[in-house]
């Protein structure tokens, strides 16, 4: 089955069908409705805050979450009026705790990954301009892999990447919309050909400049960060990846000062779909790759998943 495919069907059942159907068991067996109603209010939370929100929109996300809060209502309505059934059982009771604790836990780390000052941070200047900017993975991914994938992802562990993309963050552009559900031209994105701007000034270390530019969703993608620039600052490495082939402006040994413009968002190397990749190691070595992931900041706040940022420069 084709990568689209599988991402339409996974995207549609989590995002829109999961939490319609586990209400629809609670009304089919009444024992278990009011945990299920539960269940279904914190996985909601979840959902709104850790979903890939990008595909369906903003406004389609606050209409869907007003509908399921509407629909619990109703059913909390109803069962205050309904007939009393029998209880579940201790054994119900106890597989209903064990799954709420597991999302307690969860909601918690999400908290963590939004709220939690990391102990060694830096501090950049967004590297897009003129719109409206969502980050659809970022965080301490060590924390949540809900909130920031890369951490956790095999292919990343298999090759050794995992530690250096604990705080790795993904960017896409929300203005304008997405004109239908997970195109396959690059240009349909809008992040596609922006304006990349230096986060922070430092001297350009590394460029690669010469990979194509993926079909979206064609799969069997290279495993590597596409076209690349290396910022260094001492013993900070900040990369920006997927960019444009043949965009980088900039040419190794350059001195950057934050805000110049290096380059051009693309959908090369290791991705699906148009986005900018960034992330920040710190190396007592030019090795970077094997260094540790730095948490990077924008404004003092984490650059955490759903997060928006509007620009207007």
């Amino acid at each position: 089955m084709k990568e689209r495919t599988l991402l339409s069907i996974k995207l549609i059942s989590t995002h829109i069908l999961l939490l319609p159907l586990i209400l629809a068991i609670g009304v089919l067996t009444p024992p278990v409705s009011i945990y299920l109603d539960i269940l279904v209010q914190t996985l909601l939370i979840i959902i709104l805050t850790t979903g890939y929100w990008e595909f369906f929109g903003l406004k389609f996300r606050t209409y869907y979450s007003i509908l399921i809060e509407v629909l619990i209502v109703i059913l909390i309505i109803y069962r205050v009026h309904a007939p009393t059934y029998a209880s579940t059982g201790w054994i119900g009771f106890v597989l209903y705790l064990l799954l709420q604790g597991y999302l307690i836990f969860n909601l918690f780390n999400i908290c963590l990954v939004i709220f939690k000052k990391e102990k060694v941070s830096f501090e950049i200047s967004f590297p897009l301009r003129g719109g409206k900017f969502l980050i659809t993975d970022g965080g301490n991914s060590k924390v949540s892999r809900l909130m920031n994938y890369h951490y956790h992802s095999k292919a990343h562990k298999t090759k050794g990447t995992n530690l250096s993309m604990k705080f790795a963050t993904d960017i896409v552009r929300l203005d304008p919309p997405l004109k239908s559900f997970l195109p396959t031209s690059n240009s349909d994105y809008s992040i596609f050909e922006n304006q990349v701007y230096s986060p922070l000034s430092g001297e350009v270390f590394k460029v690669v400049n010469d990979i194509e530019d993926n079909t979206p969703y064609s799969g069997n993608y290279p495993y590597n960060t596409g076209n690349n620039i290396v910022i260094r600052n001492g013993d900070l490495y900040l990369l920006i990846g997927h960019l444009r082939k043949g965009s980088i402006i900039k040419k190794v040994g350059d001195k950057l000062n934050q805000g110049e413009r290096i380059a051009a968002a693309g959908n090369s190397g290791f991705s699906e779909r148009p986005h900018i990749h960034m992330q920040m190691m710190r190396s007592e070595t030019n090795d970077y790759w094997s260094g540790e992931g730095v948490s990077i900041t924008y404004r003092h706040i984490n650059l955490y998943k759903n997060r928006i940022i509007s620009d207007n420069r």
